[in-house]
């Protein structure tokens, strides 16, 4: 097990720009405010979704794009370092017109018709992704 206690260093709400990329606006947000640690939250609408499922015997991802709106009920994810960047884990549940939903990891190409967001940073010892040869992912190592 691999675990760290912090503190809440500071709390954020915000909003992304109707057509940004859902990903790269909130890594800009984090790179922006110096963001290395803490936890992400958000809900809103999408133009375009794209999501993905990781195949653990395969060891990768397998990314769908969904190009029809869709509502953003809820996301959940995660901050870190990766290559020396702040980098948002981040996974999503989305709603189609029709009511039924679906979910996966984000990926860029997720493009945001409104989008408000929580980042609740953390202080201490950031945690640093490195790869996994077991599982064959990125996680979290030190």
């Amino acid at each position: 097990m691999l675990f760290r206690g912090f503190n809440l260093k500071r709390i954020f709400q915000g909003r992304l720009q109707k057509g940004e990329d859902l990903i790269e606006g909130i890594k800009a947000f984090l790179k922006d405010e110096c963001i290395h640690k803490g936890i992400i939250s958000g809900i809103g609408a999408a133009s375009r979704v794209s999501i993905g499922y990781y195949d653990q015997t395969e060891k990768r991802y397998k990314m769908d794009t969904f190009e029809e709106p869709m509502e953003i009920l809820s996301i959940k994810g995660n901050i870190s370092i990766k290559d020396g960047e702040p980098f948002p884990h981040l996974h999503g549940v989305f709603s189609k017109k029709d009511h039924t939903c679906l979910g996966g990891h984000i990926f860029e190409g997720t493009e945001v018709f409104a989008f408000e967001f929580e980042v609740l940073e953390f202080s201490g010892d950031t945690f640093i992704r490195g790869y996994d040869e077991e599982t064959g992912l990125y996680l979290w190592m030190a």
